[in-house]
């Protein structure tokens, strides 16, 4: 195991309360693979004794894991995902939760291996992780009968081969197999298949893919009875399902609100990021984003009045507010110039016309809201990047054309849009706090005393209608990552469903 990385907090706890549940489990394929799974770093592909599933779920509960359903084109009978989080990280382990041994062309897995007592009965230990797997021998032949299994059409037609990771996957099972144990396995679990056609390639030192998949072939071949369905059918099904991913994925880029990822089983969660210029706000929402894009279906949107939205409205707005402060600049340049200092006067027809775009954009902003409520509804997490407010007038995200900035009817519009947002969400809020000096260090180009005020008006902002998690952005960011993602996995498991 020297140079593998090390088994994370929660996948050594979670062997220990499934040991002292008295849930029968094991790791029951590429375990050579097993150090990375239990790092975070690839699946963890778990088999539990179906009479067990209660006290399984039992224990995911006490370790605040999630229970997530796959798109139509990634699920398969009798397996199922959860995702844990290790607190100490703040990385994933994924669960690839098996109740039936399936293995079988990708996006179908068609056959079922009736071997799940024989499992259980022929277990070891890994000696670094105390986690259960499956002896050498066993895990060898389930092994062989994976490589004809999983083969895609290309490679049965057109050449068979076998990648180089499972002829290193197969050396390093042969190395720890015993002939004798393998004889008696081979006996138990394939009555048919003459030991002689099997044992001298396994027991051959120059061991190579052609004489491997012959093998293979046998041996998948007498598990025929239990195909859930033949091979031809699975491939038409794996080519629907493919097709469906491809489409869904090209529809994403079109159109935001397409799911691709996996889903909770009850509503997921509008999360907002509030804080001021300097906070941290857009690298820690890609950051978090990144880290729920690991396994589950993410969107973010951008709720500011700023410059960081990238929607053809906010390249509007922009030129719009160039052109107003254009000829409001060159109208103070003339009266300085002239040595003239008038007071400001009321918006005239003009003024009052330009700033309707804040309606425009506020109203985006509601449709955005309702995409991600249904997205949310339907098991989603969606990211907003600051998020509009009432509390504070002109600033922070707060309306834009109340005190005569505007006509009166756009005014009460514009607060209309800003009470439906306040209903829409979020469910929960992570507020940075920062200092106004260290806001201006991180943007030494902004007006000190505007970020002092910012951040003096997002300290005061409440959010009455959802959680809230304060989270000093002073810290190193690592922290400040970290300490979001403890607060939207906890606030995740711990609500009632």
């Amino acid at each position: 195991m020297t140079g593998k990385p090390f088994p994370l907090a929660a996948a050594l706890a979670m062997c220990a309360a499934l040991k002292q549940a008295g849930v029968h489990f094991v790791h029951w394929k590429s375990n050579d693979h097993l150090a990375e799974a239990l790092a975070g770093l690839t699946d963890i592909d778990i088999y539990v004794a179906p009479a067990d599933r209660a006290a399984f779920e039992t224990v995911m509960a006490g370790l605040n894991a999630a229970e997530i359903n796959s798109q139509v084109w990634g699920t398969y009978p009798g397996i199922g995902d959860w995702l844990v989080l290790d607190d100490a990280s703040g990385r994933f382990l994924h669960l690839h939760l098996h109740y039936a041994l399936m293995t079988g062309l990708k996006r179908v897995k068609h056959l079922r291996l009736p071997w799940g007592a024989t499992l259980m009965a022929n277990l070891r230990e890994d000696p670094s992780s105390g986690w259960p797997i499956p002896s050498a021998e066993m895990e060898l032949l389930i092994l062989l009968v994976r490589i004809w299994a999983k083969m895609p059409p290309w490679r049965r037609w057109f050449g068979n081969k076998i990648p180089s990771h499972i002829m290193r996957e197969l050396n390093w099972l042969r190395a720890d197999a015993s002939p004798g144990e393998l004889t008696r396995l081979l006996a138990e679990l394939f009555p048919r298949v003459d030991a002689a056609r099997v044992l001298p390639v396994l027991n051959d030192e120059s061991l190579s893919p052609s004489a491997v998949i012959p093998v293979a072939k046998l041996l998948y071949g007498e598990l025929r009875p239990n195909f859930r369905m033949s091979w031809p059918a699975a491939l038409i099904m794996a080519a629907g399902r493919n097709t469906h991913m491809a489409v869904a994925k090209v529809l994403r880029k079109l159109m935001p609100d397409i799911r691709t990822g996996k889903t909770l089983p009850k509503p997921g969660l509008m999360i907002a990021l509030v804080g001021s210029d300097g906070a941290g706000k857009s690298t820690l929402g890609r950051d978090l984003h990144k880290w729920l894009r690991f396994k589950l279906d993410v969107h973010s949107y951008y709720m500011g009045s700023g410059d960081g939205g990238t929607h053809a409205l906010d390249w509007l707005r922009r030129g719009i507010r160039g052109l107003v402060r254009l000829i409001k600049g060159r109208k103070e340049n003339k009266s300085r110039k002239n040595g003239e200092v008038k007071p400001e006067k009321p918006r005239g027809v003009f003024g009052k016309t330009a700033e309707l775009y804040q309606l425009v954009i506020m109203r985006h902003k509601i449709r955005l809201l309702r995409a991600a409520r249904k997205l949310t509804a339907g098991g989603s997490m969606v990211l907003t990047d600051r998020y509009p407010q009432t509390q504070v007038i002109g600033i922070s995200d707060g309306p834009k054309i109340q005190g005569g900035r505007s006509f009166e009817w756009a005014a009460r519009k514009e607060m209309t849009y800003y009470d439906q947002a306040r209903e829409l969400g979020p469910d929960i809020v992570i507020k940075l706090k920062i200092s106004p000096e260290a806001a201006h260090a991180r943007k030494p180009d902004h007006d000190f005393d505007n970020i002092a005020r910012k951040c003096q008006i997002v300290d005061a902002l409440e959010f009455p209608q959802c959680a809230v998690a304060v989270i000093d952005a002073e810290q190193p960011y690592a922290d400040v990552l970290l300490a979001a993602k403890r607060a939207i996995w906890a606030h995740l498991t711990r609500r009632p469903a």
